[in-house]
């Protein structure tokens, strides 16, 4: 009779913070997933992608790729930039898990540079058009969309083919020029709230004929600034993060808390996320922490999600009935607002949003309305403070203006702020890239051929269906070829006359790729426009800004945007330190 089996001893093997049968449950996991063909199949795919034979570097860690090298750089687009300058404007590099299992263990045996690369970047302008321009076709990674999903649900940001096509569609009114202007008084109320805080901090000696320098963190004020914004103009709920930032407490709202929550958790690119991310049979485990997390803060977000649409939609409904229009302003009720209208005229099916995909966007726009306009111009604020000749002449111009409240047109009006903006994101590069996939074979054409590593010269690059595409948003946007020779500097009087090459670049906005292009382009870029000007307009006009620290100490840390953090005091985590003075 067999007796039970004792492997208890294991446990000694094993770090004290590890648990026996987590690890066991784990490593039957992983067994069952090498067992299976669509895990050989995984490894085995990228020998039959045409992709083979397009120049690359080599090297590169079997499980992360060249991701760690591209990521580490001080310069945000530098290692791709080295790459076109190595092997021309199409190469491919490695991603994560890229490397054939036969091709890496042919590497072993026979000695050879055998490795196949399997994400293609280019900066041919063609080529780009054509992959923004199908989205169909080159969709989002799935991984990339697990990840997304964890975080937003099936928002607009998730979502792919046909039903990205229906909810833009009926999104798109919401973010129009109309509600835009409607929206840019929140915009420059709290930005003039931020103004009035940074006052107190900065009020000093008034028998002093110069006033004194006060040292700001910046980018957690105009993140929490960002935040309240989104929450009013978004879905008209009250984070008051300005208010918790002054009084120096934690008590955040429960929304924001849980937000913030799930964020931390999604950082950085633990091993058992990576496994999930690529085997979505690893996501059957769901005992370790940040899972946990997840789940916890995802239920909160959706319990106040749900509260949300409900009761804005009850609202609505009483005052449909009372004959009353809403003053509302907010994203939110903009949404419910038209899917009433559209149910009352008996619309319905690919002509609304159901009330979980209205819940859905109120993730979506937490994620794209605030970490990204609070970092885009905290880097306005580091190139101003750095250029000290540009932040007076935009002070001039932003003077001469009577009143402290503009309007829409009258932000959009300021030429030199406008010009600030657009080369503050051309520069920046506020997010590094973004990646495709194929979902069928094609053919990518192209502006110029390039010669593959076999000599042959390509005017076209053939796809096979699963073949990553990368687009180099940062590096396109300072391309020499295109930008002349001060492309690498800061220069707002560039867009007097704009290079004519700039021209081709795809484009929703400003002859950069900042917003990318095609169906895809960001639904909010008018949102994220006026905000930055309307925050940019009330800080030039009161304070001098300057570094507090050497301009070199200042590098981005690429993350879903690329926030600025100091070289030399890693461990502090995203922060620009700035002085400030009122004028």
């Amino acid at each position: 009779m067999l007796q039970k089996l004792d492997i208890s001893w294991i446990q000694e093997y094993l770090p004290a913070s590890v648990d026996l049968k987590q690890t066991i449950l784990l490593g039957s996991l992983g067994l069952a997933v090498f067992s299976s063909g669509h895990f050989i199949w995984f490894f085995m795919k990228p020998l039959f992608s045409p992709m083979r034979s397009i120049k690359g570097p080599p090297g590169g860690s079997f499980v992360l790729g060249h991701m760690p090298l591209s990521r580490k750089v001080p310069t945000v687009g530098a290692w791709h930039r080295d790459q076109l300058q190595k092997y021309g404007h199409v190469f491919v590099f490695k991603v994560l898990f890229n490397v054939s299992l036969l091709v890496y263990l042919l590497q072993r045996v026979c000695a050879e540079k055998l490795g196949q690369q399997n994400r293609l970047c280019t900066t041919d302008p063609k080529a780009l058009q054509h992959v923004l321009n199908n989205s169909f076709i080159y969709q989002k990674p799935s991984e990339g969309r697990y990840i997304l999903s964890r975080l937003l649900g099936n928002g607009l940001l998730f979502v792919e083919g046909d039903v990205h096509k229906r909810q833009r569609r009926i999104m798109n009114p919401a973010f129009g020029t109309l509600h835009i202007r409607e929206m840019t008084e929140i915009f420059v109320s709290k930005s003039n709230e931020l103004r009035d805080i940074l006052k107190k901090l900065s009020t000093s000696d008034s028998s002093r004929e110069t006033p004194e320098w006060t040292p700001v963190e910046m980018l957690s004020h105009l993140s929490c600034t960002t935040l309240d914004i989104i929450g009013l103009a978004g879905f008209n709920y009250r984070f008051d993060s300005l208010d918790h930032l002054v009084r120096g407490d934690r008590d955040e709202s429960e929304l924001s808390f849980a937000f913030s929550q799930i964020l931390n958790a999604m950082g950085g690119f633990a091993f058992l996320v990576i496994l999930k991310m690529w085997f979505p049979i690893f996501r059957l485990i769901q005992f370790d922490r940040r899972s946990r997390i997840e789940r916890s803060s995802q239920k909160t977000i959706q319990t106040i999600g749900r509260k949300l649409v409900e009761e804005r939609k009850q609202a609505l409904k009483q005052e449909m009935e009372k004959g009353q229009v809403s003053k509302a302003k907010d994203l939110l009720t903009l949404l419910i607002r038209a899917n009433l209208a559209e149910s009352g005229t008996g619309g319905q099916g690919d002509k609304t949003l159901s009330d979980e995909e209205v819940m859905n966007q109120i993730p979506t726009f937490l994620v794209a309305g605030h970490e990204t306009t609070s970092t885009a111009t905290t880097w306005a604020l580091y190139s101003l403070a750095s250029h000290p000749d540009v932040q007076t002449k935009l002070r001039e111009e932003l003077l001469a203006f009577p009143s402290d409240t503009p309007t829409m047109e009258e932000l959009n009006g300021f030429e030199y702020l406008d010009r600030v903006v657009r080369e503050t994101l051309r520069y920046h590069g506020i997010v590094q890239g973004t990646a495709r996939v194929a979902e069928q074979d094609d053919v990518i054409p192209l502006e110029r051929p390039f010669t593959d590593k076999y000599g042959v010269l390509r005017h076209e690059i053939k796809i096979k269906k699963g073949d990553g595409v990368f687009i180099p948003i940062r590096v396109v946007n300072t391309l020499q070829e295109i930008w002349g020779d001060d492309s690498e500097e800061f220069n707002p009087d560039r867009w007097l006359d704009p290079p004519k090459r700039s021209a081709s670049i795809p484009s929703a906005w400003g002859n950069q790729l900042s917003f990318i292009a095609g169906p895809r382009a960001c639904i909010g870029l008018r949102f994220a426009l006026v905000e930055m000007k309307a925050l940019l307009f009330a800080l030039i006009r009161s304070f001098e800004f300057k570094l507090a620290v050497d301009a070199d100490d200042v590098i981005g840390k690429v993350g879903i945007v690329t926030r600025p953090a100091l070289r030399s005091r890693p461990e502090e985590g995203h922060q620009l330190p700035l002085l400030i003075r009122q004028v």
